[in-house]
């Protein structure tokens, strides 16, 4: 069982897909849940994978080795999408939010008035 939130809140959808439910997160935004069935092929997970919709089943997905296999398979290919195990793994991996601005020191900077 895995859990599908569709990100939404910056103009384009992101799949999240997530092994933990991100309801008792602390900084889970609310957003819907769906409980999905997300079928992931046996060996190394460090391998970026293709993730497809089974369009006879919506929810069911299914890893691929690419993006072509996706199409071959005849599913529907979620991207941009994100496979972890929880929203906080999405919040800070993927930044959906966009870079933290960096901090600037109090103090101005000097302009030199010499001629």
């Amino acid at each position: 069982m895995h859990y599908l939130v569709v990100d939404s809140r910056f103009g384009t959808p992101i799949y999240v897909f997530l092994e933990a439910d991100p309801q008792g997160d602390a900084h889970y935004p609310g957003l819907a849940v769906q409980e999905i069935t997300l079928e992931v092929a046996p060996g190394p997970g460090n391998r970026r994978t293709s993730i497809g919709r089974d369009p006879n089943h919506l929810s069911r997905f299914r890893a691929f080795a690419s993006d072509g296999a996706v199409a071959r398979a005849g599913f529907i290919l979620m991207e941009p999408r994100f496979v972890g195990v929880n929203w906080e793994g999405y919040s800070r991996q993927f930044r959906p939010e966009g870079e933290k601005p960096v901090k600037r020191s109090g103090r101005s900077p000097t302009t030199d008035h010499t001629g």
